[in-house]
């Protein structure tokens, strides 16, 4: 199953660049309405309050993803992710921490690790900082930056990547997709 799911989100992205980020039970139903069978981020969600909504979007086809390291009410040990993937039918976690990455790997979640690249220095060190054979996929954060360091990222990333952060256009989500970026999160409903 863990084959398909990863299979499935490049897919998905391979037809459609924009991955939405929903916040709060307003912006999930939006995105439910608004979209065909998609992938789905939750960003600083209670996901208890969300449960219902996790599960319609599941049995609908969506490919939901959590940010590990902002969820409220699960922790992200082995009895939260456990949750997370049983009950909440999550295809995927993002985290900055490769122990809760390998641990959502281990329990057939498709996990994506989230580097913040600040400086060059800083994006050699996320990549270097441990051993990523557990992460599935790259989220590189501020997408902005992405244009600029995009042979960097070509030269250092051994996984396809994502990018997130500070876009507010159509045309910064292009100029990130034509750098080779698989997507573009983006949390406001007008560019979904």
């Amino acid at each position: 199953m863990l084959a398909q799911t990863k299979r499935s989100l490049i897919e998905v992205l391979s037809r459609n660049k924009v991955i939405p980020v929903v916040e709060n039970r307003t912006q999930f139903l939006t995105a439910l309405t608004m979209l065909t069978p998609y992938v789905l981020f939750l960003r600083n969600c209670d996901l208890f309050d969300l449960k219902a909504l996790c599960q319609q979007a599941a049995q609908q086809g969506y490919l939901l993803y959590v940010n590990a390291d902002r969820m409220n009410g699960i922790h992200p040990d082995a009895a939260g992710l456990h949750y997370l993937a049983e009950q909440l039918h999550v295809a995927g976690v993002a985290s900055t921490n490769l122990k809760t990455l390998t641990l959502a790997s281990t329990l057939g979640l498709s996990t994506m690790l989230h580097i913040f690249a600040a400086d060059s220095t800083g994006l050699e060190s996320a990549i270097e900082m441990g051993n990523v054979t557990a992460v599935d996929l790259f989220n590189v954060s501020p997408a902005l930056v992405v244009p600029f360091i995009a042979e960097t990222l070509t030269t250092l990333l051994t996984r396809p990547f994502i990018a997130s952060g500070l876009i507010s256009t159509r045309r910064q989500i292009q100029a990130v997709v034509q750098t080779g970026a698989l997507g573009v999160v983006v949390p406001q409903p007008e560019l979904w």
